[in-house]
């Protein structure tokens, strides 16, 4: 006699295999878009899937190589860590000071801060 506990006496609802595996493709196309520098915005589920990437990645073009559909949605921003590095160097008086971009000095410290960068937008369909 089945328990409870067993497969053959458990009530699964319609639909829910198939929304289980909407969310395992969303979660698995999220770890694919991260790894390439990329974010995925919108909600798992929400339909467009909305893309954000920074200028020249070629995240765009892999994804339509993998069959799909982008079409542009606009820019955004984004705060980035590390996206402003400063260099310092050291002044006779022993204070640290910045160096200019032409400067040959030794930096004796680099820096790094989170700033604002420019991304671009794409909304995600399958071809």
């Amino acid at each position: 006699m089945p328990t409870i506990a067993s497969s053959e006496t458990r009530y699964i609802p319609m639909g829910v295999a198939e929304k289980k595996s909407r969310l395992e493709r969303f979660a698995a196309l999220n770890r694919w878009v991260t790894a390439r520098g990329g974010w995925i915005v919108s909600l798992p589920g929400a339909d467009p899937v909305v893309i954000e990437c920074l200028p020249g990645s070629f995240l765009m073009d892999e994804l339509t190589e993998a069959g799909y559909e982008l079409t542009p949605a606009g820019e955004g921003e984004r705060i980035i860590p590390g996206q402003i590095v400063q260099r310092l160097g050291l002044a006779l008086n022993g204070a640290f000071e910045p160096l200019l971009g032409d400067s040959t000095q030794p930096a004796a410290l680099t820096v790094t801060h989170a700033g604002i960068a420019r991304v671009l937008r794409f909304n995600l369909g399958t071809a």
